[in-house]
């Protein structure tokens, strides 16, 4: 907030406060599936949702090449588990900063260069891979640096969305950018098992590189956009932004929220190998692999169902309590996957879990968005960001429970976690029940 009434009625004049004051606020549909997709009516949208659809499609196609390729080169679950939390720490590091600079610089200047970076990320391990130089270390440098990437560019891409689509349809646009997500969720890591099967890691690399190289493409074609307010230092505006949320009863419920979620939520996911080795082995045979994969899937059809759903929900339809409730069916699903007695049963454990994961990441983002003033967006997103990086905590007491007890006890407990989560603030938090 600005300290002179006369500095903040300067900034506000700016020609960069005044695009964003002028924008028009477009009526909400009525019907319920022109509401549910209604932003990608506005062009620019279309090309931030297409940009984020081929740079999550290539992320998600890497996730899975690394791993294969970790898997090549060190036969090692260690190395897997190392490069596969690389990308956390920066997270945790930079997401305040990729905040700061996302609301004092032109986001889309941010996400360019993030872009390129991923591009320039992809070609190294390819070309390293082609000329046969490649060693466990430049995966591992590639997972800290796409991290790094990540702290600064998300915290533009979703700060952004308000500037190009208008506070009405803000809701709509981040539950788009969720179903986008769960699209390439679902259809990524296929590609690359089969690619990576088919004509080997380099040319997985090469179509990594051609999805990050087009999503830079769709981003050239985005408006600038910088955020109205006055500007400090580096390290005073990182204060304002942390004195502004402690001041704001709900915008520090939606962040606990995400960081009790992300602790308690993934974890189960990430061991989905494990669990089905364990508890279903013998039932399935040779069949694992292709198991995890059709687990995968069923959850990334979740996800992509349960973000339509959100998309389509208007303000004023008790959205804080879809939140919670997302939370308490995570938490559900999550439990039950531990007590499945039957494969079946945790198929559909999967679907719930991928229902409530796009409640959960849909409707705490798109809530965040809209309580929070334009020119505090990219630091609260860059606080939002750093839930990510907590993640490790919860994945290695996940790991760790699973090795003195049993998986089902470390799925148990995490669900109820997440139950807890769910609880505490349906029943102590009427600033997040009230959304």
């Amino acid at each position: 907030m600005a300290s002179d009434p006369q500095e903040a009625s300067s900034s506000a004049e700016s020609p960069a406060a005044a695009s964003l004051d002028k924008r028009p606020d477009v009526v909400v549909a009525e019907g319920y599936w022109s509401r549910t997709f209604q932003s990608l009516t506005n062009k620019n949208f279309r090309y931030l949702w297409l940009s984020m659809l081929l740079m999550m499609g290539g992320m998600n196609m890497q996730m899975v090449a690394r791993g294969l390729l970790a898997w090549d080169l060190t036969g090692s679950y260690q190395m897997i588990g190392l490069i596969s939390v690389g990308f956390a720490p920066p997270m945790l590091i930079f997401g305040t900063f990729g905040g700061v600079i996302a609301d004092r610089v032109d986001r889309k200047r941010i996400i360019q260069v993030g872009q390129l970076g991923m591009v320039a990320n992809a070609a190294v391990i390819g070309m390293a891979i082609h000329t046969d130089t490649i060693t466990i270390w430049y995966l591992f440098i590639a997972s800290i640096f796409q991290g790094t990437l990540f702290a600064f560019l998300m915290p533009a891409r979703q700060s952004i969305i308000p500037a190009i689509v208008g506070e009405n349809l803000m809701a709509n646009a981040l539950a788009l950018n969720g179903m986008g997500m769960s699209l390439m969720t679902l259809v990524a890591p296929a590609m690359a098992g089969i690619i990576y099967a088919w004509v080997g890691p380099g040319y997985t690399y090469d179509t990594i590189l051609v999805f990050n190289a087009a999503s830079l493409i769709f981003s050239a074609m985005l408006p600038s956009v910088v955020a109205a307010g006055t500007r400090r230092n580096v390290f005073g505006d990182l204060k304002d932004a942390l004195r502004y949320a402690a001041h704001n009863r709900t915008v520090i419920g939606l962040l606990l929220i995400a960081l009790g979620t992300t602790m308690f939520a993934n974890a189960a996911r990430n061991f989905l190998p494990a669990y089905v080795d364990d508890i279903f082995g013998k039932a399935i045979s040779a069949g694992g692999p292709e198991t995890v994969g059709w687990m995968l899937a069923v959850f990334g059809l979740g996800a992509f169902i349960g973000s339509i759903f959100i998309a389509g929900l208007r303000r004023g339809a008790h959205r804080g309590l879809w939140l919670i409730g997302s939370t308490l069916l995570s938490g559900a699903a999550v439990v039950g996957l531990g007590l499945a007695p039957v494969l079946l049963m945790a198929f559909v454990m999967l679907f719930f879990m991928g229902l409530a994961d796009a409640g959960r990441r849909s409707l705490n983002n798109a809530l965040l968005m809209e309580v929070v003033e334009d020119e505090y967006r990219g630091r609260i997103s860059g606080i939002w960001m750093m839930n990510f990086g907590f993640m490790p905590i919860g994945i290695l007491a996940f790991a760790q429970i699973s090795d003195v007890w049993d998986i089902r006890v470390a799925s148990v407990a995490a669900g109820a976690g997440l139950l807890l989560t769910g609880l505490w603030f349906l029943l102590g938090d009427r600033h997040i029940r009230r959304l």
